[in-house]
């Protein structure tokens, strides 16, 4: 290592960086493989936790809750899947810190003190972008979806009440019995599922066979564990890099490529691109695009706030190069 005099910092050679490259690399990649491991175990929970904002939609409706896996190792291959980027996830601080560590060497003082700044409040924008996501946007979404597709009936005949027709009555039932016995059968609501009791592996007690029913649709609303799941992680990928957006705002104010001003005299064309970005991240219809639209806008508007409120001056300080 070499010693720059006039800041009094050290400096590395190319072969000191390689190595540290490799140092921080190996360091990286060691927590993720447990991890993986970890949460491979607890996958079940994990996949639980995806699909209530999808099984709440689907009671609202009336529609069985219920997800489809078609091939054999779908489901394993899905929780792989989520244990990797859930060991990822957790990861990614240890991850960042080891990345900080192989570039701060670089850097002077004042600008270290950008970095400790932007670090954080990006993972609060990003936090902040991912429960926005799952609690708001993901519901409206799939309720719109849900709606849209149930939209398409087909035609029914009306039937005047009247003595039954049939020796075999099934009842109606808003909740499934505390007791019954086997063949017992009976259609629960609103959902719409016809249920039948068999005999469990327990003694004593019972299951039930589920088959959903045709409620006046002509499109059976039945979705895919793989695709469920791919469609929302892509959707949080997407949300949480858009979230980033006061951020990289901020950083191009520092840099003087940007300016409060050229900001708000350029929001039509901000509000343009946003709107493209909208349209790219979420479903192809006015309302997820709206939905995505309008916090992309106020985190515009945030951005430019920022660059007022924390100008380079004040995150660098004084610094005395003598």
């Amino acid at each position: 290592m070499d010693q720059d005099t006039h800041t009094g910092e050290t400096t590395m050679s190319i072969g000191d960086h390689i190595e540290d490259l490799r140092k921080r690399i190996i360091w990286s990649i060691l927590p993720p493989l447990p991890l993986a491991v970890l949460f491979f175990m607890l996958a079940d929970p994990i996949v639980r936790w995806f699909l209530v904002p999808l099984y709440t939609v689907l009671e609202k409706h009336g529609l069985p809750a219920h997800v489809q896996v078609l091939s054999p190792p779908e489901f394993l291959l899905v929780e792989m899947k989520i244990a990797i980027g859930a060991a990822i996830l957790v990861a990614g601080p240890w991850i960042l810190y080891q990345l900080w560590k192989f570039v701060s060497p670089g850097l002077h003082k004042h600008e270290r003190r950008f970095v400790y700044f932007l670090i954080p409040g990006s993972a609060i924008l990003c936090v902040t972008g991912l429960s926005l996501m799952y609690y708001i946007m993901l519901p409206l979404i799939l309720d719109f979806m849900v709606t849209l597709a149930g939209g398409v009936s087909v035609q029914t005949e009306l039937i005047t009440l009247g003595d039954s027709i049939s020796p075999l009555t099934i009842p109606i039932l808003e909740e499934v019995p505390g007791v019954a016995a086997v063949g017992d059968a009976w259609v629960k609501m609103p959902e719409g599922v016809f249920e039948i009791a068999i005999p469990a592996t327990e003694q004593g007690m019972l299951e039930t066979l589920q088959l959903p029913m045709n409620q006046g649709s002509l499109i059976s609303q039945q979705f895919q564990l793989s695709s469920y799941l791919g469609f929302v992680l892509l959707l949080m990928f997407a949300i949480g890099i858009a979230f980033q957006l006061p951020m990289v705002m901020l950083l191009l104010g520092w840099l003087g490529i940007v300016t409060p001003d050229w900001l708000r005299k350029n929001r039509k064309y901000a509000l343009l691109i946003l709107g493209i970005v909208s349209a790219m991240i979420t479903p192809q219809d006015a309302v997820s695009m709206l939905m995505m639209l309008i916090p992309l806008y106020l985190l515009y508007e945030f951005g430019i706030a920022l660059i007022v409120w924390v100008p380079v001056s004040r995150v660098a300080g004084k610094i005395d190069d003598a």
